[in-house]
């Protein structure tokens, strides 16, 4: 029987028209992760192509009226590159991934990565996550959400420190 399910949970990530929509310049742009029960900003990044990929995440700077891009980069590296089959393969083939059913595209360094869900489902939209990597082993995928005109996106920044900053326009950060 467990062979039975592995193979079911395989089946999401092997049984695709093609691998997913690569991740693109189009990508390119301001990204923010929403606390699910207050739907304030809790966290903003950005991903960048400049001869290679980069995430930041943008970070209170000391002062509370001051904000800054932080690089996330790994131990070693710093640069996001693209997973290959066989590890999307690996972090993805479990059960918590079985639905909905899509390819994921995942750039990453050693411990940070952005991915990029494209459901089977024509129509249905793709979605973006953060992924932290430990000791080789991905932690669960943070949705996030890309913003996509000066003005659609303002909302309240949450901060660790629960600093509150009204009416973030997320245009304005890049």
């Amino acid at each position: 029987m467990p062979h039975h399910v592995s193979s079911n949970v395989a089946s999401n990530v092997i049984h695709f028209p093609a691998i997913g929509k690569a991740i693109t310049l189009d990508d390119q742009g301001i990204y923010y992760a929403l606390n699910s029960h207050t739907q304030t900003i809790h966290s903003v990044f950005q991903l960048v192509y400049q001869d290679d990929w980069y995430l930041y995440q943008l970070e209170c700077a000391g002062d509370e009226d001051e904000m800054s891009w932080s690089l996330l980069s790994g131990n070693i590296d710093y640069a996001l590159n693209s997973m290959t089959t066989e590890q999307i393969r690996h972090h993805f083939s479990k059960p918590e991934y079985l639905e909905p059913r899509g390819a994921w595209q995942v750039i990453k360094n050693s411990t940070f990565g952005i991915g990029k869900f494209t459901p089977l489902q024509a129509g249905e939209t793709i979605r973006y996550a953060i992924i932290v990597f430990k000791d080789g082993e991905m932690l669960s995928p943070i949705l996030i959400h890309k913003a996509e005109s000066e003005g659609q996106t303002s909302q309240t920044l949450e901060s660790p420190t629960r600093l509150k900053l009204a009416n973030l326009h997320i245009a304005e950060l890049s």
